[in-house]
C-alpha cells in the first residue's frame, strides 16, 4: 500500500498551501484554491484519463472530479484540484511538471503491482487573510 500524506499548513483567502510526503519524507509542496478544497480525510487514487490534462491524472475517488495536477497557481482554478511543486508565495508554485511527474511515476508502480494508494489529508493550518 502507497500511503500519501498532505498537511496543510497556511489557508488565506484565496489559497491553501501544503505539503506532500511519503513515508514522512517530503515531496513536495501543494497550493489548493481555497474556496474549493476538498475535506480533511482519506481518499483512494485511481488514475483515470482526463480530457482537462489529455492524459491520465491520479484522481480522489471520493472526491468526484478533483485530481492531483500539474499548475502553477491557484487563482484561475474553479474545482478542488491540488496543484503539486515547489512553494514560491501563498497560492503559487514552481516546478510543478517535474514534481508531477515523480509523484505520478511513483503512484503509477504502486498500482501496476496491484496497491492500494491512498491519500490522507490533515490540516493544522492558521487562517492568513
Amino acid at each position: 500500500m502507497l500511503q500519501i500524506h498532505l498537511h496543510r499548513h497556511r489557508v488565506s483567502v484565496v489559497a491553501c498551501d501544503g505539503t506532500l510526503s511519503i513515508s514522512g519524507n517530503h515531496v513536495c509542496d501543494t497550493a489548493e484554491n481555497a474556496k474549493y478544497k476538498v475535506p480533511v480525510g482519506i481518499y483512494h487514487i485511481e488514475l483515470k484519463y482526463s480530457k482537462m490534462h489529455g492524459r491520465k491524472v491520479p484522481f480522489l475517488m471520493e472526491a468526484p472530479g478533483v485530481c492531483l495536477a500539474i499548475g502553477n497557481g491557484v487563482f484561475g482554478l474553479t474545482d478542488g484540484r491540488i496543484l503539486l511543486g515547489t512553494y514560491i508565495v501563498p497560492g503559487c508554485l514552481k516546478s510543478s511538471d517535474e514534481h508531477f511527474m515523480q509523484l505520478y511515476n511513483r503512484i503509477n508502480q504502486s498500482l501496476r503491482r496491484g496497491h492500494e494508494v491512498t491519500l490522507r489529508i490533515t490540516s493544522s493550518a492558521i487562517t492568513n487573510s
